[in-house]
């Protein structure tokens, strides 16, 4: 066995309050639903749901106008008072978020902390599947121009919000939304097929994050100006799980963008937030607190809290490559991107054990399988606060051990356990499970 080192000379296991360390995570709380536009299995609402269906009207294409089904699967968690709630959406205790930079100690970020379950809302009918695995989508790969308007970077957090908001790591995350005029790429009655601008997918990393380059939406009549997302986890090549809903702006700052020149003079949207369809009684929590200038670029962080999902994710790699063909029945272009490979991460947890250093410190000692190199972190968490968190970058095949050092302050009790690992291909297997920190000494 290969060792990660260890801090100090002698070590013993710890009984009884620790023993749980090694047993399996419990399955995921339902299985995502297969139907059409597959919303996320979260349990029923606590809650009155919505119990109007709405349309994602199209401005051109009614014929695909969808439901939203997702109003009836609406859960939302208590969300503390000592932060405004629209903060607390945006920027919660994930490493570097708000409560982080308030500089609250451990207990108190646990107590302020808020876990919000994403709603879900329709798909609409402008999804396109296009594997285009990129993180600036203002660029058409089809001919190389870029989208005008006001620059935005969108980051999304993916975290298990069932389970005290532990990152999800590995889940394919889709956005795609109108141009500046309102109009989508690669829809046939938009006069756009073949185009694929404001599309493209990521998959998170071991915080859960991705961050999309884009544009500021535009608007189009009947709809609030929204962006879609997708949230997929796989095993393998194998869908288990899908989430998808929309985000939405403050009105006030939407006015202040569409009066730059790149929106076309066309004024301000018809269609506030308050009287959009899709976003009902609780859009707002889909709302994107956003930062910087309507007039030159903005940016903004926003938690997808998932519920249900399965405690582990394994991504395939991605290759970057030229690929000369045929996209269109008549068109033939050059595309560059990533396309996923066959290959799934060889790695593992063997094991979790509760171990204390001869001064009595706490140690939760991991063992790993690797049947490859891989990079690791490895994340202990509690009620959205960060406990511990460690990295290690380039662990070679083998039986491989990582320690994760418990701060003195850190009381005893459940905490949630997540392990990521890539590979040189950028394959991503996420694992979470369930441990009970062992008391003081």
């Amino acid at each position: 066995m290969h060792t990660d080192h260890h801090d100090d000379t002698t070590t013993a296991p710890i009984d009884a309050a620790g023993a749980s360390a090694t047993s399996a995570a419990p399955s995921a709380a339902g299985t995502p639903d297969a139907t059409a536009h597959a919303h996320a299995a979260a349990p029923a609402a606590a809650g009155t749901p919505d119990a109007t269906a709405h349309a994602d009207t199209p401005h051109a294409d009614t014929a695909h106008a969808d439901h939203d089904h997702g109003h009836t699967r609406r859960t939302l968690m208590t969300v503390a008072g000592a932060v405004g709630a629209t903060a607390m959406l945006s920027k919660i205790g994930v490493t570097g978020g708000l409560l982080d930079r308030l500089g609250l100690d451990e207990e108190a970020q646990a107590a302020t902390a808020a876990c919000v379950l994403t709603p879900a809302k329709t798909e609409g009918p402008y999804f396109v599947e296009e594997g285009l695995n990129r993180s600036d989508i203002r660029i058409d790969p089809s001919d190389g121009t870029t989208q005008a308007g006001v620059p935005l970077a969108l980051t999304l957090v993916v975290v298990d919000g069932a389970d005290g908001c532990t990152p999800v790591a590995g889940a394919t995350v889709d956005v795609w939304h109108a141009n500046a005029l309102g109009t989508y790429s690669d829809i046939q009655s938009e006069g756009t097929k073949g185009k694929k601008y404001l599309r493209g997918s990521q998959t998170s990393d071991a915080d859960g994050e991705v961050t999309f380059t884009t544009i500021f939406p535009g608007w189009y009549s009947g709809r609030a100006i929204h962006v879609h997302f997708k949230v997929r986890l796989y095993d393998g090549t194998s869908t288990t799980y899908e989430f998808t809903s929309q985000l939405f702006f403050d009105p006030t700052l939407e006015n202040q963008v569409v009066a730059t020149s790149a929106y076309g003079n066309r004024g301000t949207p018809d269609t506030p937030n308050s009287k959009d369809g899709i976003y009902g009684s609780d859009g707002g929590t889909l709302v994107v607190a956003l930062t910087g200038s309507p007039s030159t670029s903005l940016a903004g962080t926003h938690v997808i809290g998932l519920s249900g999902a399965p405690s582990s994710t394994t991504t395939t790699g991605t290759t970057t490559g030229t690929t000369t063909g045929t996209t269109t029945g008549t068109t033939t272009g050059t595309t560059t991107g990533t396309t996923a490979s066959s290959s799934a991460v060889e790695a593992t947890v063997k094991s979790a054990k509760w171990v204390r250093t001869s001064t009595g410190r706490r140690i939760l000692r991991l063992t790993l399988d690797l049947d490859e190199t891989v990079a690791v972190v490895a994340r202990l968490a509690r009620d959205g606060k960060t406990i511990v968190r460690k990295s290690r970058s380039g662990m070679k095949k083998g039986d491989r051990t990582l320690d994760l050092r418990i701060p003195v302050r850190s009381a005893r009790g459940k905490a949630r356990l997540a392990v990521a690992f890539t590979d040189a291909s950028g394959a991503v297997k996420s694992v979470r499970r369930t441990v009970t920190v062992p008391k003081k000494a």
